[in-house]
């Protein structure tokens, strides 16, 4: 048998006009790097924020905060009081008392309050974009795994076609007696390994899948993330790009929120040094006579209010403490990521692809004009197609810093 021959026969179909194969090996790589116009994770994340069970909590928690605010400054429950006097002993002389009274917090203590709702609501609200800014990016970031997993396994199907056309070879070659059993092993266990890493790509996508479902509400996503990668800015100099997004901070802004609301809380502990006011009606029944007025009172905090607008300072000094913390925290974050996606982008530019593709075309020459053999052509076949992998996983790597650097944005 022919053994050239039958290379050509195994590999006509992956190298015709140098081959489905070879070119493929550039298209997975090469348009990896071009990022598509159209953003295909969007439609995702807008059905995600709609059906989450997280978020929709979050909503219903932000509505709680809001109105329980609003209901403590309600005015409070007014007060009826009947008694009815008798004397056993004098029937006639029989007696009652009815008394409504309404009590309330002296007028500026309201607007004090009020004011103070409207800014909790405000800082309930940044509370929320802190949680959708979570689910979203963890959407996100599963969104990501799944093109970068789909791209992987492209690579490693052309790799398993390859090996299957080898492992078929080697088999011709040992009923031809031209190779021997520990060869024919070696091309079935090559072949094994890349099933087997197959199958474990495969589990992973279907766990990214399974968790994204779960994210939607287990609602079904529709057409699912395929394709090139969303587009990504260009990073801009690190004081520029914290000048941007810093402000953006939804940690942050909710944290000047609480400063807000804190501080407003002084101003109406201030106001519970002011009297609680007491009007109402009172009518007085006797036999002979009755009598109608009105009632007007009021208490004195002397007590109940001890300690509160210092523990109000505290507070709001606490906030501002827990603020200057964080900010720290974010801008440390926010540094690491940039030179973290700094390091990526620079390795990845490292990768030079159409020498990627040259060696690829260089080695399919060579094996067809038999100057390597068929276990020599696997193995640079190989190494080639693990470098691809590796510029595949540096691209998704980067991708996922780009999407936490700019997470506010989403």
């Amino acid at each position: 048998m022919n053994i050239s021959k039958l290379i050509q026969k195994l590999f006509t179909p992956l190298h015709t006009g140098r081959g489905k194969g070879v070119g493929l090996l550039l298209l997975l790589l090469a348009t990896s790097s071009m990022a598509q116009t159209t953003d295909p994770i969007a439609p995702v994340l807008e059905q995600i924020e709609q059906n989450n069970r997280r978020l929709q909590a979050a909503r219903e928690m932000e509505k709680a905060v809001v109105l329980e605010a609003k209901a403590e400054n309600n005015l409070g429950n007014p007060e009826v009081n009947y008694a009815y006097l008798f004397n056993s002993d004098r029937t006639s002389q029989q007696q009652s008392e009815l008394t409504v009274v309404q009590g309330f917090d002296f007028p500026t203590a309201y607007v004090a309050r009020g004011k103070a709702n409207r800014l909790l609501a405000d800082a309930a609200q940044c509370g929320y974009m802190v949680e959708r800014r979570a689910v979203l990016l963890e959407a996100k970031l599963l969104c990501l795994d799944l093109i970068g997993l789909n791209r992987e396994a492209s690579l490693l199907h052309l790799l398993q076609t390859h090996a299957d056309s080898l492992a078929h070879l080697c088999e011709a070659r040992l009923q031809a007696g031209d190779a021997t059993a520990l060869e024919v092993n070696r091309a079935k266990l090559d072949l094994m390994a890349l099933r087997t890493e197959l199958a474990d790509n495969a589990a992973a996508h279907r766990a990214a899948l399974q968790k994204l479902l779960a994210m939607n509400g287990n609602v079904y996503i529709g057409q699912m993330v395929a394709g090139d990668y969303p587009s990504v800015p260009l990073l801009p100099d690190y004081e520029t790009l914290r000048d941007e997004l810093i402000p953006l901070n939804k940690e942050l802004l909710q944290a000047d929120a609480t400063i807000q609301v804190a501080k407003k809380q002084v101003t109406v502990n201030k106001q519970g040094w002011l009297p609680h006011l007491q009007v109402g009606y009172r009518r007085n029944t006797a036999p002979t006579e009755e009598f109608n007025g009105f009632v007007v009172g009021g208490s004195l905090p002397l007590f109940a209010n001890k300690g509160k607008v210092k523990a109000a300072r505290a507070r709001a000094l606490s906030a501002e403490l827990q603020q200057e913390e964080l900010a720290m925290s974010v801008e440390a974050s926010l540094q690491a990521l940039y030179n973290e996606a700094r390091a990526l982008r620079g390795a990845m530019d490292a990768y030079d692809l159409p020498l990627m593709q040259h060696s690829f075309d260089l080695l399919n020459q060579a094996l067809h004009g038999g100057e390597l053999s068929w276990h020599e052509y696997f193995v640079e076949l190989e190494t080639l197609v693990r470098r691809g992998q590796s510029f595949l996983q540096l691209e998704n790597r980067y991708q996922k810093v780009m999407a936490e650097i700019y997470a506010d944005k989403l």
